[in-house]
């Protein structure tokens, strides 16, 4: 957040509403997010396909146990990604601008 301030105080100085700001600052991070359970839910699947070769006793859940994993991790993210959403709704267009030069 600290080096988006610059960027956050020019959009609020131009008129950005507060909703686009939480949304700039919302999106990156889902982003990242989405791509990290994504690809931990997808390479985490394929190796639970591979160790099901194997005469080993797997622990129960399999599947379902990787997707409430996934979507544990995408709402710990998500919560995550508010404060810094609440911090950027406090910077004063002013303090941003002169603090940049």
């Amino acid at each position: 957040m600290s080096q988006r301030t610059r960027e956050i105080g020019i959009r609020t100085a131009l008129g950005a509403r507060p909703g686009q700001i939480v949304a700039s600052i919302f999106s990156r991070g889902l982003i990242q997010l989405g791509l990290g359970v994504t690809m931990g839910a997808g390479l985490g699947y394929g190796l639970l396909g591979i160790l099901r070769l194997f005469p080993i006793e797997l622990a129960p859940g399999g599947p379902q146990l990787l997707l409430g994993v996934g979507a544990l991790m995408f709402c710990v993210g998500l919560a995550a990604c508010i404060l810094p959403a609440r911090r950027g709704l406090r910077i004063q267009p002013t303090v941003a601008l002169t603090e940049g030069s």
